[in-house]
C-alpha cells in the first residue's frame, strides 16, 4: 500500500497509471484510491443517481453490465476506505493518489513540501520506483502494532493484510457502546 502525492499537474495520475499498467501486466491485482481536498462529486447533475442523492439517499449504488459504483454521502478516512476495499477481495497493491495519511508510505512527485513517511521522490525514475514498491511490499514481516498468533504460532503478515485486519478490528471495537478512543486491543478466540 503506497501513496502518491504532489502539486496539481505534477504527474501523479500519469505515474499511478504507469504503475497499475505494469503491475497488472505482471499478474498483480491492484486497487486504486483517488483522494482530493476539493469538495467535488463524481455524480452527474440531472442523472438518475444524482436525483436519488438529491432525494436524500445516503448511499446510491449504480450497477450496469460493465461496472458497479458506490456513491456514499460522506467523506471517509483512509482506514475506512481500506476496510471497505477489503470486502472486494485481496489486492496485491493499493495505490492512493493524493494520500495524506502520515502512516502511509508515500512517493513524492516534484519538489513540493515533503510529507511524513515519504520513501522516495519520483524524477522520471519509473523502474526505481517500481522496484521499491515491489521490495517494500513483498516480504512478510512482523508488524510491531499487530500480532496474530494461530494455534500458538506467530503469523507474519505483509503490510496490506496487517492494515486491513487492524483497521477492521479497531472499527468494530470503536462501534461498541462505552468504547472511546482505542489505543490497544487484546482479543483471544478459542474454538
Amino acid at each position: 500500500m503506497f501513496g502518491i502525492y504532489g502539486e496539481s499537474d505534477s504527474g501523479k495520475t500519469t505515474l499511478l497509471v504507469q504503475l497499475v499498467t505494469r503491475l497488472t501486466t505482471e499478474g498483480y491485482r491492484v486497487a486504486t484510491v483517488k483522494q482530493t481536498n476539493k469538495a467535488i462529486s463524481m455524480d452527474t447533475k440531472e442523472k438518475d443517481t444524482w436525483r436519488h442523492h438529491q432525494a436524500g439517499a445516503a448511499l446510491v449504488v449504480f450497477s450496469s453490465r460493465k461496472e458497479t459504483n458506490f456513491l456514499y454521502d460522506a467523506p471517509l478516512s483512509i482506514s475506512e476506505i481500506l476496510q471497505r476495499i477489503s470486502y472486494f477481495g485481496s489486492f496485491d497493491y493499493i495505490l492512493i493518489e493524493g494520500a495524506d495519511d502520515p502512516r502511509l508510505p508515500k512517493i513524492r512527485i516534484g519538489t513540493g513540501k515533503k510529507r511524513s513517511n515519504t520513501i522516495a521522490t519520483y524524477t522520471n525514475n519509473f523502474h526505481e520506483i517500481l522496484s521499491l514498491l515491489k521490495k517494500s511490499d513483498s516480504e512478510p514481516s512482523m508488524d510491531p502494532d499487530l500480532r496474530i498468533r494461530v494455534n500458538g504460532k506467530d503469523v507474519p503478515l505483509t503490510e496490506f493484510p496487517a492494515k486491513i485486519i487492524s483497521n477492521m478490528i479497531v472499527s468494530m471495537v470503536e462501534s461498541l457502546k462505552g468504547v472511546a478512543d482505542v489505543h490497544s486491543v487484546s482479543l483471544e478466540l478459542k474454538r
